[in-house]
C-alpha cells in the first residue's frame, strides 16, 4: 500500500519546503489540499516529479458555501468541476468530495440532490480519467453521510464505477459502533483509508485499534492508498499546525505512525 500524507496538516505554505518535509518524513505520496489553489499545475508537477513523490489525490476543503451564502447545488457542482479540471492538469488520479453535502442543504430532498450532484460530477470526472471518492466524516464536520452504511448507500444510489469512498479512522471512532465491520462492509467501495487516532494524533495516541483495522483492510483486498491526516494529540482537528513546537510534535507522531503501520505489513 502506498502511504501518503494530507499536506494541509503540516501548515507549510512554501511548495518546496513542504515537499522536502514530505520526503524527510518518508512518505510515498501526497493528498494535496491547498497547493492546487495557490501554485500552478506545472510547478506542482515538477516539484513532485523531482522528488519522486506520487500525487495520490486532490482535495478541496474550502469550496463550501461562504458564511451568509445560501447553498446552491448548481454552484457547488460548478465549483467541483473546477477542482476536477485542475486535477486533470496535474495528472491526479483521484479527486475527493469532502464537503459537497453542504451545497445541498435546504434542498427539499438533500440526499436525492447529493446523489444527482455526485452522478453528474462522476460523469464529468470520467471524461478526464479521474476517479471521485466521497469522504465519510463525523457529524460535527459535515451535515450528511456520517457512517460507512450511509456512504455505501450513496455509492449504490449513484451507481457509477467512477465513485468510491474514503473511510477515516478518526471519524469512524466517533460514528461507528464497529469500525472493523464498517471497513469489511466497504469491500467494493473503499478507495482511500485515512489514518489518525481518536485524539486526532498519530497511531498509539488514542483508542483506535489500528492492527485490527489493518487486518480488515487486508481481508477485503484493499491496496491503498493509505493517507495519514494526523495532528498533535488533542489539537484542533480542522486546523494545521502553526508553530515550530507543534510541528515537531506532529513530526514525531507521523514518524511513529509510519513505523507502526509498515510493521503491520512486515
Amino acid at each position: 500500500m502506498a502511504i501518503g500524507i494530507c499536506t494541509w496538516t503540516l501548515g507549510i505554505d512554501d511548495l518546496d519546503l513542504l515537499l522536502d518535509k514530505v520526503v524527510e518524513l518518508g512518505f510515498d505520496g501526497v493528498q494535496i489540499n491547498e497547493l492546487w489553489e495557490r501554485d500552478t499545475p506545472a510547478a506542482i508537477r515538477e516539484a513532485l516529479d523531482r522528488r519522486g513523490i506520487a500525487l495520490l489525490a486532490v482535495d478541496a476543503q474550502r469550496i463550501g458555501p461562504q458564511a451568509g451564502e445560501a447553498p446552491d447545488v448548481a454552484q457547488g457542482i460548478d465549483a467541483y468541476r473546477q477542482v476536477i479540471d485542475r486535477a486533470a492538469e496535474l495528472g491526479a488520479p483521484i479527486v475527493t468530495l469532502p464537503i459537497l453535502s453542504f451545497w445541498v442543504q435546504g434542498h427539499p430532498t438533500p440526499f436525492d440532490a447529493l446523489v444527482e450532484a455526485c452522478r453528474e460530477l462522476a460523469g464529468y470526472a470520467s471524461e478526464r480519467q479521474i476517479q471521485l471518492v466521497y469522504e465519510v466524516a463525523n457529524r460535527q464536520e459535515v451535515p450528511m453521510i456520517h457512517t460507512a452504511e450511509e456512504g455505501n448507500r450513496l455509492v449504490r444510489a449513484i451507481d457509477r464505477p467512477e465513485l468510491g469512498l474514503i473511510l477515516d479512522s478518526y471519524h469512524m471512532n466517533l460514528e461507528e459502533s464497529d469500525p472493523v465491520a464498517a471497513i469489511e462492509s466497504s469491500r467494493d467501495t473503499l478507495s482511500i483509508y485515512h489514518v489518525s487516532d481518536s485524539t486526532r494524533g498519530g497511531i498509539g495516541s488514542g483508542m483506535v485499534n489500528f492492527s485490527a483495522q489493518f487486518e480488515a483492510l487486508e481481508r477485503i483486498g484493499f491496496e491503498g492508498p493509505v493517507i495519514m491526516e494526523c495532528l498533535p494529540p488533542m489539537h484542533d482537528p480542522g486546523s494545521p499546525v502553526a508553530s515550530d513546537g507543534n510541528r515537531r510534535i506532529l513530526e514525531d507522531e507521523l514518524s511513529r505512525s509510519l513505523e507502526i503501520w509498515r510493521s503491520y505489513a512486515a
